[in-house]
């Protein structure tokens, strides 16, 4: 039995802020270091296979997980002593994201609380001769730890799933350095829209300034906003977004993501809600 060492990363939602009016988010920037762990395998998991966070033992999806594979590939063009933890995240991250809108099988993935949780060899597995990438997602609960669930996320957004991952922050969006991710059902301060993440280029260009990233968000995010509302009207709920910052970027967050933000806590959903009083 093949013993496979591994070091693993999360893209979270956790950001910091740079705006200063008042429908202008943040930079959202991928979450914790990576930690080190080890597993016993013959293999590595394949794509569709369902695991737990910290270990590479297969289990069916139908039973108690936490973590998904969505694709299983080489790094290459790397140097043969082990790279830093920021060229390690560089290699592996961006194509864990595309990934991720393949798998969930829509463009809506960064307004979800379904994230990017990807695995690469260990400082040991790398002196082995170990290249491997494994991208995997997770659904993260508001204390952004990954949560275990029953089944597979496979192609949710295709099936109407939007809703019961859909991404709601106690805080605000527009005006603080950090959001907490809440459940939907819980009181909060915003909504993560559906056809609300705005693509504003690629990891392998040069990350537009602020400015260039707000002028592309604005418009979109306004209609996104409108559109889940039914209304243009309010001014109780309006548009917001959250931008990506350098780092995020080379790692590759290179979309804006946006929210309808209330001027004060709420239970239920914005959505539909058209001109009717906030939901207590």
């Amino acid at each position: 039995m093949t013993r496979v060492r591994l070091a693993v990363a999360i893209v979270l939602s956790a950001v910091t802020l740079s705006a200063c009016a008042i429908q202008v988010g943040g930079q959202a920037v991928p979450g914790p270091l990576p930690s080190t762990a080890s597993a016993s395998a013959p293999t590595l998991p394949k794509a569709g296979q369902c695991m737990n966070a910290y270990e590479l033992k297969t289990l069916q999806c139908t039973e108690s997980h936490e973590a998904e594979v969505m694709s299983v590939g080489e790094m290459s063009g790397l140097p043969s002593t082990y790279p830093d933890t920021q060229v390690l995240r560089k290699a592996a991250l961006p194509p864990c994201r595309q990934a991720l809108g393949d798998y969930l099988g829509g463009g809506d993935s960064d307004s979800t609380r379904l994230r990017v949780w990807a695995f690469w060899p260990n400082e040991q597995g790398w002196k082995d001769g170990q290249r491997w990438r494994l991208c995997t997602v997770v659904e993260i609960s508001p204390d952004e730890k990954p949560l275990a669930r029953k089944g597979s996320v496979r192609n949710t957004l295709k099936d109407n799933g939007f809703g019961t991952f859909q991404t709601c922050t106690q805080g605000s969006p527009s005006k603080d350095q950090e959001v907490k991710v809440v459940a939907c059902t819980t009181p909060h301060l915003s909504e993560a829209v559906p056809a609300g993440v705005v693509s504003l280029g690629k990891s392998t260009d040069p990350a537009p300034s602020k400015e260039q990233m707000n002028s592309v968000a604005k418009d979109k995010c306004t209609k996104a906003v409108h559109d889940y509302l039914g209304s243009d009207k309010r001014t109780d709920v309006f548009p917001a977004w959250r931008n990506p910052g350098s780092q995020a970027w080379s790692e590759g967050w290179t979309n804006a993501v946006c929210y309808a933000e209330a001027n004060r806590a709420f239970s239920g959903t914005l959505q539909g809600i058209r001109d009717n009083p906030l939901p207590a």
